[in-house]
C-alpha cells in the first residue's frame, strides 16, 4: 500500500512538473514563433507598398484589388525622363528690348520595368497576394478616396489577419497578445505600417 502511494505521487509530481514547464514554455515558444512569422508577413507588406506606390506613379491611384494591381506590375513600365530648364532669349516687341524667358524641357530617355526596378526579374509576382504563413489565405487590399481638409486623397490599405498568419498557434494567446498587421490606412493619407 505504501509503495502505491509513492509511485502515485511520483506521478503526480512528474504530470504537475509537466504541467508548470508547459505553461512556461508555451508563451515563450508562441513569441519566438510570432516573430518569425510576423517578420515574413511586414516584408510581403512591404513589397505590396512598393507595388501599390509605383501603381500610383503609372496610373494617379491605387489599386483595390490585386488583380488589377498584379498585372501592371508584372508587365507595366516606368518612364524615364530628364528634366532641364533653360533660359532662352526672345525679342519683346512691347517693349522693343530683348529678355530672358525660363524653359523647362522634359526628354523621355527610356522605359523600364516596373517589376525588374521594384523586385527583380526572377521574383514571382504571384505570391505578392498571400500571406506567409498562411496556407493560401490572401491579404486584404483594399483602396478609395478620402477627403483630407480641403483636398482629396488617394488612400490604401493592405491587412493580415492575426488568426491567419499565425493558424496553428495557441488561440488565446492569439487573441489576447496579438494584433492584424497592416500598411496604410482607410481614414488617413499614410502608408506607414502599424509596425513602424
Amino acid at each position: 500500500m505504501e509503495k502505491g502511494i509513492r509511485i502515485g505521487l511520483w506521478v503526480l509530481v512528474i504530470g504537475l512538473s509537466y504541467a508548470l514547464y508547459s505553461a512556461i514554455m508555451n508563451p515563450i515558444q508562441f513569441t519566438k514563433e510570432k516573430k518569425r512569422r510576423s517578420k515574413d508577413v511586414i516584408e510581403r507588406l512591404k513589397e505590396v507598398r512598393q507595388a501599390q506606390i509605383a501603381f500610383k506613379e503609372v496610373n494617379s491611384y491605387y489599386a483595390s484589388s490585386f488583380d488589377e494591381l498584379i498585372p501592371l506590375i508584372d508587365t507595366g513600365v516606368f518612364t524615364i525622363v530628364q528634366r532641364r530648364d533653360e533660359e532662352l532669349k526672345f525679342y519683346n516687341k512691347v517693349y522693343r528690348e530683348y529678355q530672358l524667358k525660363d524653359t523647362t524641357y522634359v526628354d523621355t530617355l527610356g522605359f523600364a520595368s516596373i517589376k525588374d526596378s521594384i523586385f527583380g526579374a526572377d521574383y514571382n509576382i504571384e505570391k505578392l497576394r498571400f500571406i506567409p504563413h498562411a496556407e493560401g489565405a490572401e491579404l486584404e487590399l483594399r483602396a478609395n478616396k478620402i477627403k483630407s481638409g480641403s483636398l482629396t486623397v488617394q488612400v490604401f490599405e493592405a491587412k493580415a489577419p492575426k488568426e491567419e498568419y499565425l493558424k496553428g498557434l495557441d488561440k488565446d494567446l492569439i487573441k489576447n497578445t496579438t494584433k492584424d498587421l497592416q500598411v496604410g490606412s482607410m481614414v488617413s493619407a499614410k502608408i506607414n505600417g502599424n509596425w513602424e
